[in-house]
């Protein structure tokens, strides 16, 4: 590289006119620059002009020139005294922090690295040449994050972290359903502890929520009529359509231990089950060989054969069907409406296994049917929390968990949401 390039480089690196450098050499990766002399026209204490230069001081700085390549640099600053007031001072130029090596542009890169889910402590400090004690420390230095309001629409949900010093396994994480974006994430779902964090909130800002989504932990559902109680609870749909599922997946094991391991039927519902539960299949395919069968048959024939198979496995993924349909496609009248019929049904079936999900009917009647409300549009659920869950859980793999509480919450909600941060 060219000396001109050099200058270049780190006049970019350290915010820095060509003006401002006196001369600079070069030995490898050290970098030798001096600056600039300035010409101070008074002291920045008592005003006084008699101003003069006291020679040059040296500071050692770190720069990332990229991903893979650092600059050791030795900038020679020049130091001033007044004469006056015997104050003495350098040029004012912020190019790191006081009493650090590490420049302003290192920090600059290691927080931009660190907003991935993907990156750890570790590969922020590889990549920057320094140490991962120094990464952590920029991180806790110059990350200043604090939760967002609740929204209107607040969305709960629980995603495993393991907290020792909270003596839980989960935490509770608060979602914004129409910005898509985390609110909040505290280190425990056990009722004691969200009364402790939702009492220290202003009861202004808790009675601005509206809606409440959440899953059938009833933890949830006393903390929210305690604290948001001008809030309407909605039950995720999700939560509701996994629990038939896993009934419906009850009854076919039942049916299925009925039959010899070698027979067609235990074959069918042993390696076709997924096609009782998944309505997105294209179940008018081509027809195929099937070898067990000993002849053509598509995805749809396969089906109407587990069906044959028993009558009241029949009727289970009818039921399962009908309440998936009324879920989809209802609107709240029409859930409202129909919602007794569908369980009569599911009563008058006498499906040992729908027993739990009979019971989860009655018990949460108003909230699942307030989960058909729509929200400028939108049906309320925790979709939303899914998908962040999912790049919590990422990040939390990938760092092998965060031990330090209060570093955890503030690396989640640095990664999550990458705007709305200060760093100062």
């Amino acid at each position: 590289m060219i000396k001109n390039d050099i200058e270049r480089v780190i006049c970019s690196l350290l915010n820095l006119k060509e003006d401002d450098i006196e001369k600079i050499n070069c030995n490898c990766d050290d970098i030798y620059v001096f600056l600039a002399k300035k010409k101070y026209k008074c002291c920045p204490i008592c005003g006084s002009i008699k101003v003069y230069s006291k020679g040059f001081y040296s500071r050692n700085l770190i720069i990332p020139a990229n991903a893979l390549k650092t600059y050791n640099v030795h900038l020679e600053v020049r130091r001033y005294k007044c004469q006056d007031c015997f104050y003495c001072f350098s040029d004012s130029k912020q190019l790191s922090p006081v009493n650090r090596k590490i420049s302003y542009a290192t920090i600059l890169n290691v927080m931009e690295m660190l907003k991935s889910p993907r990156c750890t402590f570790t590969d922020a400090a590889v990549a920057n040449g320094i140490s991962q004690s120094s990464t952590v420390r920029i991180f806790d230095n110059h990350c200043h994050i604090e939760r967002e309001s609740f929204p209107e629409v607040l969305c709960m949900d629980e995603i495993y972290t393991k907290n020792n010093d909270f003596k839980a396994k989960y935490s509770c994480v608060f979602y914004d359903f129409m910005k898509q974006s985390l609110v909040d994430i505290v280190p425990s779902r056990k009722k004691d502890y969200l009364h402790y964090y939702l009492s220290s909130i202003a009861k202004e800002e808790r009675d601005n929520v509206k809606y409440v989504c959440i899953d059938m932990y009833y933890p949830y559902k006393q903390i929210i009529q305690t604290y948001f109680k001008k809030a309407i609870i909605c039950i995720d749909s999700f939560h509701v359509i996994k629990t038939l599922n896993d009934d419906l997946k009850k009854v076919r094991i039942r049916i299925m231990k009925k039959y010899d391991t070698d027979s067609q039927e235990y074959y069918l519902l042993k390696h076709f089950n997924y096609l009782l539960m998944n309505r997105g299949i294209n179940l008018d395919n081509e027809p195929r060989y099937n070898r067990k069968l000993d002849r053509y048959i598509n995805l749809n024939g396969l089906l109407e054969l587990i069906l044959s198979i028993d009558e009241e496995l029949s009727k289970a993924y009818y039921l399962k069907e009908r309440y998936t349909v009324f879920n989809r496609a209802s609107s709240y009248e029409e859930a409202l409406d129909n919602y007794e019929d569908i369980l009569n049904e599911f009563i008058t079936s006498n499906i040992k296994e729908f027993k739990d999900f009979i019971t989860m009917l009655k018990n949460w009647k108003t909230e699942i049917l307030n989960s058909f409300i729509r929200y400028k549009g939108r049906r309320i659920n925790n979709g939303v929390a899914e998908g962040i869950n999912a790049s919590i859980s990422l990040l939390l793999f990938n760092t092998r968990g965060i031990r330090n509480n209060r570093r955890r919450r503030k690396r989640i909600l640095y990664a999550i949401n990458k705007t709305g941060f200060k760093l100062k």
